[in-house]
Order: structure tokens, then sequence, then C-alpha cells
């Protein structure tokens, strides 16, 4: 494969990952990872360092708590038992 100029011009305008703790709002979980996105609100880490935080409400885990909050008799498919 050929580098080319064109190429390393796309490539220097690409926005930048770094760490950001995304915080799931319904279920409490937070996560480190690398992403593009930022935020002007900021958390302490476990590892002691202060990260952006983009508040989500996305994840399975939120999805599963708000069923076990409306159905909390009912068991989860899947469940170990």
């Amino acid at each position: 494969m050929q580098f080319t100029t064109k190429n390393h011009e796309h490539h220097r305008q690409s926005p930048q990952s770094h760490l950001v703790v995304f915080r799931d709002q319904s279920a409490g979980l937070r996560y480190l990872t690398r992403s593009t996105r930022t935020s002007e609100h900021t958390t302490t880490w476990e590892d002691g360092n202060v990260y952006p935080v983009v508040e989500v409400d996305v994840s399975s885990a939120a999805h599963l708590a708000r069923q076990q909050a409306r159905h909390p008799q009912r068991e989860l498919a899947g469940a170990a038992a």
C-alpha cells in the first residue's frame, strides 16, 4: 500500500482519541476508555487521575437495571439459577 500525501493530510485532521470516562446514569456504572468525545465535566478515576466524563444512558446494564426495577419478581432470560 502506497502512502500518499492526501491520506497523510486526512490523518492529521482527524480528531485524536484520549482517555474518557463514560458514566451510565441509570446503572451507576463507569467505564474508562479511549474516545474522541470530550466534556467540560471531569471525574477522578480509581487510578487517581482526572478524566473528562461523558454522561450516557445506553448500556445493557442500564437496560437490565430498569427491567429489574419494573419487574422485581421476574427472572431474566439466561440468568444463572
